[in-house]
């Protein structure tokens, strides 16, 4: 899982996660806090599905897009939540993510939350489907968190 990747080993899990996060708001005010909050509650409850196996419908609704919404309607700026693009180092160049390498906060955060939406969208109508599969779905969200956090506190 995550923790296969190099990149990831600090961060790899709900504990270590949570600390860097709390780290990171600590050093934050204002509308950077409260998105830093939001992805830091939207992280927790990813873990709980990947390492605790609590069923996706437990945690569905309690994702949040609501402070990502409301500062996406008043223009903030999310490469405020760390200037500069993102780097990727070599132990994750040959994964999905090495396609973040050169981009921004703004598009890093942008498509956590697209996917979030996405997620809870589609879930109500297709949760009975076999092909779709939702562990991977919060996997993929959790390791675009996990690399903005990372490239935010390097």
């Amino acid at each position: 899982m995550l923790e296969s990747i190099p990149f990831f080993k600090a961060l790899g899990t709900l504990t270590s996660t949570l600390k860097a996060f709390t780290a990171w708001r600590s050093k934050k005010a204002g509308d950077i806090r409260a998105i830093i909050e939001e992805l830091k509650e939207n992280s927790r409850f990813c873990w709980l599905v990947l390492e605790e196996d609590v069923p996706i419908e437990e945690i569905i609704q309690k994702l949040s897009t609501t402070e990502f919404d409301r500062l996406n309607h008043a223009g903030f700026d999310f490469n405020s939540l760390k200037k500069g693009k993102i780097e990727i180092d070599s132990s994750i160049l040959k994964t999905d993510l090495s396609s973040w390498e050169g981009k921004d906060s703004q598009a890093l955060v942008s498509n956590i939350y697209d996917k979030i939406k996405d997620l809870k969208a589609k879930y109500p109508f297709t949760k009975k489907k076999k092909n779709f599969q939702w562990k991977k779905r919060v996997r993929n969200i959790q390791k675009r968190i996990l690399l903005l956090l990372k490239h935010a506190t390097d």
